[in-house]
């Protein structure tokens, strides 16, 4: 989302003054700061892989499959009657907030196509708001770490529950560190947000964790994290440190919890702003090995930042490579590239993929590839984005398909207007086969619509950087609303637009015209605030200014790319870095569709995050 209203509380906040700007890191002593000095580049582009062999072969073309439905006609009648059944029932229970179809599915439809995709638990998520989380960043690290897990409990326990919290940090006071009857995931967050200070028993607290055997992880991260409110302070640096360090070294007891995950990757980051990299390249190589998680692209770039700057170019490339084939597109792979793709060579000439209308794999997935044929075949886009459902959901399970098949299932997502399914699947297909990344797909990834209207309104701003901003704010949805109430195109609070127009209304907001003037100027507003700075208006955008003040303030360092990953709400890290990420692309694609007369007053967007650190 962009527009938080200015009632939100947050847990942590605090960054650095513009006068602090010379200083290269928290207690940096006589160490030189850490620079990525060795230049891999060339070697970095022997990696581009041949794009040339997604466009070879019979069959059908993308471009052919984006125009028309090409399936092959289907015997004439209804879907067998399960199905129908099934789809029926989708169609009275679409709407219906107290029901989920995935839950009857489950129960009754269980060799339905639809439910080849299921997982336990799903049915519980079912009618959560949609949200576009790319970049291998859930908001599992945002819920954990920043603002506490939103456990939402029946009102009747509410009263109970915030007597467990009472009774939580009376305890922490104490020095008693056991987990109460009643207490949740999250509770020590919520303990730890009453303590207007760091006070003696706090210190002492830490102190004590640090010197005693293991406890509980989530009481070691929630803690370094209170310890960070009080940055650039020396001595809680070295708190939170110790506290990080003793969660790390507790992994037997935390398993591959991701509070194991999160204070790893705030070790790793406090080691790098304190130029230390050789205690944060192991870090982050233990963190990398954890698997996919919530940080495994930021554990790869800085593991390969730091294996640059000691000149271990085996262990640069052994995470690049991973990098690489993880997150081809990314601001990271971006930035540890001096700012640059490999891919972008694959734009100079134009290749039409062949796509593949049927997998090999076993299972369920092509008659439900056939069912989503033939509603398309009958025009019925609900039907299309209801079946193309459980693939939002859960992304991962696409990887069981062929990257054909996947780029063939993003056609239909195209021709109903589903724009979140459409880039979750192409996602999929640039994760495991960067080939594909080609002039065709990347114009389906990136589209570029409503350009004249951001173009009148653009003023001093790149058009281009408002179609990124766009894409990650709500897909080019006109109607987007989300839980909060932020609406529209740039998903504006209600609240905020009428900063900019007094008498705009919330039905205005769906109208693209008036979307889009206001969320440009308040744009511009942020980015003269912070003189010009495109990143910092954008975290401003999405979390706040005075937030993004308080961030400033509390880590001082020239590394932008550093600065941004040590944002602590994983929401808007991942939020600068994806319209990063969207704007080099634009740019790419369509720089030269926008140069003109109209845009002379208008120049390029500065990321300082992709220049080399």
């Amino acid at each position: 989302m962009g527009f938080l209203s200015s009632s939100k509380s947050f847990f942590l906040g605090a960054g650095f003054v513009a006068g602090l700007a010379g200083i290269a890191g928290i207690g940096c002593g006589s160490r030189p700061p850490v620079t990525a000095n060795e230049d891999y580049s060339g070697e970095m582009r022997l990696r581009r892989p041949d794009a040339s062999k997604v466009g070879q072969g019979e069959g059908v073309r993308l471009s052919e499959a984006l125009k028309k439905n090409l399936s092959e006609e289907t015997p004439a009648g209804k879907p067998e009657k399960k199905r129908e059944d099934l789809l029926n029932y989708l169609k009275k229970s679409r709407n219906s907030a107290k029901t989920s179809f995935y839950a009857e599915c489950e129960k009754k439809f269980d060799a339905a196509p639809e439910c080849a995709f299921l997982k336990p638990g799903w049915s519980e998520l079912f009618f959560e708001d949609e949200t576009l989380v790319e970049e291998g960043e859930s908001e599992t690290a945002l819920k954990v770490s920043q603002r506490g897990t939103k456990t939402k409990l029946p009102a009747s326990l509410r009263n109970r529950h915030a007597h467990v919290i009472a009774t939580i940090q009376q305890n922490l006071t104490k020095g008693i560190v056991e987990r109460q009857e009643g207490q949740v995931e999250g509770d020590y967050y919520r303990a730890l947000k009453r303590f207007d200070s760091w006070t003696p028993e706090l210190e002492e607290l830490s102190k004590r964790l640090v010197r005693q055997s293991c406890s509980d992880p989530e009481l070691y991260v929630y803690l370094g994290l209170k310890a960070e409110e009080y940055f650039p302070n020396e001595e809680m640096v070295t708190r939170a440190l110790e506290l990080y360090r003793k969660s790390d070294e507790c992994e037997s007891t935390a398993g591959a919890s991701k509070y194991l995950q999160l204070g790893r990757f705030r070790l790793g980051l406090l080691s790098i702003l304190r130029n230390d990299c050789k205690e944060a390249r192991p870090v982050f190589q233990r963190l990398a090995r954890m698997g996919v998680s919530d940080y495994s692209t930021r554990a790869l770039y800085w593991g390969a930042y730091c294996a640059r700057s000691e000149s271990k170019k085996e262990d640069f490339f052994e995470n690049f490579d991973l990098l690489f084939r993880t997150n081809p597109l990314g601001f990271h792979t971006l930035s540890i590239n001096n700012g640059d793709s490999v891919l972008v060579e694959n734009l100079s000439s134009p290749i039409d993929p062949v796509v593949l209308r049927r997998t090999s794999q076993e299972g369920h997935f092509n008659l439900w590839i056939r069912l989503i044929e033939e509603y398309d075949r009958r025009g019925d886009s609900g039907m299309v984005r209801s079946l193309l459902l459980p693939a939002r959901k859960n992304p991962e399970s696409l990887l069981r398909l062929e990257a054909g098949v996947r780029l063939y299932l993003a056609t239909f997502a195209y021709r109903a207007r589903d724009m979140i399914s459409l880039f979750r699947m192409l996602d999929s297909v640039f994760r495991t086969q960067s080939e594909y990344v080609v002039d065709s797909t990347l114009k389906l990834f990136y589209p570029l619509k409503h350009l004249d209207r951001i173009t009148a309104h653009a003023g001093r701003l790149n058009p281009l950087l408002i179609a990124a901003l766009i894409r990650q704010e709500s897909a080019f949805q006109e109607d987007a609303r989300s839980r909060v109430g932020a609406t529209g195109l740039m998903q504006l609070m209600p609240a905020t637009a009428r900063l900019m127009d007094r008498k705009v209304t919330k039905k205005d907001l769906v109208r693209p015209e008036v979307n889009i003037r206001l969320g440009i100027r308040y744009f511009q507003m942020l980015v003269d605030r912070f003189d010009g700075d495109v990143e910092l208006a954008l975290a401003s955008y999405n979390a706040g200014s005075e937030v993004v003040e308080r961030w400033r303030r509390r880590y001082p360092t020239r590394n932008r790319l550093l600065f941004l990953d040590l944002m602590p709400y994983a929401e808007t890290r991942n939020y600068v870095t994806l319209i990063g990420r969207n704007y080099y692309w634009y740019s790419k694609i369509y720089g030269d569709q926008v140069r003109g007369p109209e845009m002379s007053r208008a120049g390029d967007a500065e990321f300082q995050g992709l220049k080399s650190q």
